[in-house]
């Protein structure tokens, strides 16, 4: 199949001369030299006749190369490796002529511990011996890593894989095992050739596996569903296999096309970069994205598995059957996994008000992101490899998603659905842009589709709709919305198609729905409260005028239907933005916040909680305005204090339960002193006697050690160190490294970042130490002087993972306010190669001068305001 790469010439790809059509692909892992020795065979078609071949290799020694046409095997006169491309070219001596050919190669690898490629995790066994399983990562372009190939989306093939193992060992691959044969200590495993499908999605894993077993029963071929996990871990799996095959199933059902392999494994990984990966038949998972343990889990990670595991197996059509063409539209794959998998978990359990979080999380990630000028358009241009991993973040997931429910609701859904089933219908087992999916959505729903998205999709930013009323009008009118409040004019062209969902409908708006064309819009003001983005799907900012959010409080304060549970939850993500942005002030925030005292939902809580807690930790600087904040937040949260107490009682329904952890911590971090005393005498119950574990809920865990490390010192300290090392599960020992990062003295502060880069944190788990010490206010900056001081030490540890790269510089900096840091910055990475995060970068940099703009800007006034209430 040829690539595409025509459609954008700066594109760092392959020849399009030659193409592959079959990998025959053997594997025989080493581990305990950590290397892999591999043959390959590719099936070409040779398109015109040439002399030279090119593949994708990295970290690989090519030993033998012999390309085999009519029955000659020719040896290349020469090899040329190519290491900012990631290209091997052979060239030959005489041309090859057009037609079939098939290129042998045979290869050795390294068995690294970089989470990219073939390589190795560790764990310890019962005995606390250390022992490896290998496992492969090949998204974006790590199948190089592992065999010589075409490793871009659009040169699709099928592949027949073989590993030899060790015999006690389990070997795992896309597809089911075709043959099993034993010679000595080794048996090597061949598996059934897979359907056509790009390099990215190829995987296999090695190891001492065990699993647990379910089928699909609603189709018409019976799909086997496996949770595979380190010996003693299957348990653990339970949830994710008990919702794997209803899924399936419901994805078979609105997508119009059954699943198409035989079998399903998920696989937990203890070394694991990203929090999940499709691999085509083998989904591989961070542990704490599938395992979860009723009795000992904080129930967060519940709806963590429900998500991740519904997101993975919708790309098993939406990325898999149907693939990008190019990593430009890798939106495509992402943000739409995001909106479906939120779709399902949704019809799975109704009751979590999956839609209500994700307003309260992955639209305002998106958005958030998406209000600074280092931001990109979710269809972003790409063309080396390099940048690619780079565009793994809010934009693509969060956004994406987000402006896919808002077409699919502006489509309404079952319209939307019916486009997606004409979309893979089209397409399967082939390569797909955006616009084929606009394509086919304008053919089921008879609108023009693109018209409506393709400012949504290929201009950077988001609108800000500022709403005025006067002389009995409300008028509405779009701009560019930047954090920053400084759009230019030339950043300001844009006129985006915005969905306004004014509720009440007034009759002077004839489209049915409602969309903005233009720069602006007015309609007669109505009697009583309204409201604009009606259960908050629109991808837009609104900025409301003093008189309607008094009026909208008051029907919040009220309890009136007019404003639901995604109204109340998006009205206080508005409203704290454009405080923070200085398109209002934030003591309005503050005013509006106590239109919420009889507020008693998670979703809407865990907003409120965090933007107010947000404003004491930016303004930490400032005394007068941190404890003012906190005496605010203290008052506000005192009420569902003493109604939810630190309990759990038998059959309380999900939500609550996740509303008192949200409460409790709140209360916590803003010294709240019973919820403060309480934490103390339950902590000293825990740590003094094992049988005082249900003292401390899990769901609750975390934010206790949060309580008592903020507030105490060393022995507080040492009791959670124990924890960590002593904890079972990596669920557990998460929560243990998020709270960690409180400690309040500069010598604990030292010995948590030390920990950091330890033996005992995992390296995918750094930013889990980096988010707790860059959320208290005394390890801020002293962890940004780590990161500078260790910088070479991090560099080298994620070469294989700029990602987590880029989570080091943005941690440290992200709560921060001091404008001098700006300088600091920029001079400290002036003389560093940073094209890998350079985007991370950037956003630290504006992320700074957005807070400390937002401190120096509202400090008189939000000191004025503390003092006239009383705070």
């Amino acid at each position: 199949m040829c690539n595409k790469a025509a459609s954008n010439p700066n594109r760092v790809v392959l020849p399009a001369n030659v193409t592959p059509s079959h990998y025959t692909l053997s594997i025989v892992p080493d581990f305990k030299e950590f290397t892999f020795g591999g043959q390959v065979a590719i099936d070409l078609t040779i398109h015109e006749a040439t002399k030279t071949v090119s593949v994708n290799t990295k970290d690989l020694t090519l030993k033998t190369t012999v390309i085999e046409i009519e029955g000659r095997a020719i040896e290349p006169a020469s090899s040329v490796f190519d290491e900012h491309r990631d290209t091997t070219t052979f060239t030959f001596d005489s041309e090859l002529p057009k037609g079939a050919a098939v290129l042998r190669i045979t290869f050795d690898g390294i068995l690294s511990d970089k989470m990219a490629g073939f390589y190795r995790s560790s764990y310890k066994d019962a005995e606390g011996k250390t022992k490896y399983m290998g496992v492969t990562q090949f998204e974006a372009t790590d199948a190089r890593r592992a065999f010589p190939c075409w490793d871009e989306p659009a040169a699709k093939a099928t592949y027949t894989i073989s590993l030899t193992v060790p015999k006690e060992l389990v070997a795992l691959s896309n597809m089911p095992v075709a043959s099993e044969t034993q010679e000595g200590d080794n048996k090597t495993i061949v598996f059934e050739k897979t359907p056509i499908m790009s390099t990215y999605l190829v995987a296999w894993a090695v190891g001492e596996f065990e699993y647990i077993e379910t089928t699909t029963t609603k189709l018409e071929k019976p799909v086997t569903c496996r949770v595979y996990t380190l010996p003693g871990l299957k348990e653990q799996g339970r949830f994710a296999l008990e919702i794997t095959p209803k899924v399936l199933e419901y994805f078979s059902e609105i997508f119009g096309t059954a699943y198409p392999l035989p079998k399903l494994d998920h696989l937990a990984v203890p070394d694991f970069d990203a929090g999940a990966m499709e691999n085509w038949g083998l989904v591989t998972y961070r542990t704490v994205a599938l395992l979860f343990d009723e009795k000992t889990s904080d129930l967060r990670f519940k709806e963590q598995v429900a998500v991740t595991v519904a997101h993975e197996i919708a790309h098993q059509w939406f990325g898999n059957l149907v693939t990008m063409e190019w990593w430009d539209h890798l939106w495509l794959n992402e943000g739409f996994a995001t909106w479906v998998g939120t779709l399902a978990v949704d019809h799975l359990f109704p009751k979590w008000d999956t839609w209500s979080t994700f307003v309260v999380d992955d639209m305002q990630r998106g958005v958030g992101l998406d209000s600074l000028r280092s931001s990109h358009p979710i269809e972003v241009p790409v063309a080396d490899p390099h940048e690619i991993h780079q565009i793994f973040d809010a934009i693509s997931y969060s956004k994406g998603a987000s402006v896919i429910r808002m077409l699919s609701n502006w489509l309404t859904v079952d319209v939307f659905l019916a486009g997606i089933r004409r979309y893979l219908k089209k397409h399967e087992y082939e390569n797909a842009t955006t616009d084929d999916l606009w394509n086919a959505l304008s053919e089921e729903s008879k609108v023009d589709v693109r018209e409506f998205m393709n400012t949504w999709t290929r201009v950077i930013g988001v609108p800000i709709l500022d709403v005025t009323e006067a002389d009995g009008l409300v008028t509405v009118e779009q701009h560019r919305f930047l954090s920053t409040n400084d759009v230019k004019p030339e950043e300001d062209e844009t006129i985006w198609w915005v969905p306004l969902g004014v509720y009440p409908k007034p009759a002077s708006i004839a489209d049915p729905n409602q969309t903005l064309k233009s720069r602006s819009l007015s309609f007669e003001v109505p009697e009583g409260p309204y409201l604009l983005n009606k259960d908050y799907s629109g991808v837009f900012r609104t900025n409301y005028p003093p008189s309607a959010i008094g009026r909208i409080g008051k029907a919040i304060l009220d309890g009136s239907d007019l404003v639901g549970l995604s109204d109340r939850a998006g009205l206080v993500a508005d409203i704290a933005s454009l405080s923070k942005s200085g398109h209002t002030v934030t003591s309005n925030f503050l005013d509006l916040v106590q239109y919420y005292k009889n507020e008693e939902t998670y979703v809407v809580w865990e907003l409120l909680a965090g933007r107010i807690g947000e404003i004491a930790s930016i303004f930490a600087d400032n005394e007068r305005i941190n404890q003012g904040i906190k005496h605010f937040q203290r008052n506000l949260v005192d009420r569902m204090v003493q109604k939810l107490g630190w309990e759990f009682p038998e059959g309380e329904d999900y939500l609550t339960s996740r509303l008192r952890n949200v409460i409790l911590r709140s209360a916590g971090r803003a010294g709240h002193e019973a919820t403060v005393a309480e934490a103390k005498r339950r902590f000293a119950l825990f740590v003094s006697d094992p049988a005082h574990d249900s003292i401390l809920h899990p769901s609750i865990r975390q934010t206790a050690f949060e309580i008592v490390l903020s507030q105490g010192g060393e022995e507080e300290f040492r009791n959670v160190l124990k924890y960590f090392h002593a904890a079972p599960k990596q669920d557990q020992q998460v929560i243990a490294l998020l709270a960690l990062g409180y400690v309040q003295q500069p010598e604990l502060i030292a010995e948590v970042q030390a920990l950091a880069i330890s033996e005992h944190v995992r390296p995918q788990d750094i930013f889990y130490v980096l988010a707790g010490l860059s959320s208290n206010y005394a390890s801020r900056r002293l962890t940004w002087e780590w990161v500078k001081a260790n910088w070479n030490t991090l560099s080298n540890r994620y070469k294989g993972s700029m990602s987590m790269l880029g989570s080091c510089v943005k941690f440290p900096l992200s709560q921060s306010s001091d404008a001098a840091l700006i300088k600091e910055v920029k001079e400290f990475f002036a003389d560093k190669d940073t094209k890998d995060f350079q985007r991370a970068l950037d956003q630290s940099i504006e992320g700074l001068d957005v807070n400390s703009a937002w401190v120096a800007r509202e400090q008189e006034g939000l000191s004025e305001w503390l003092s006239a209430n009383n705070y």
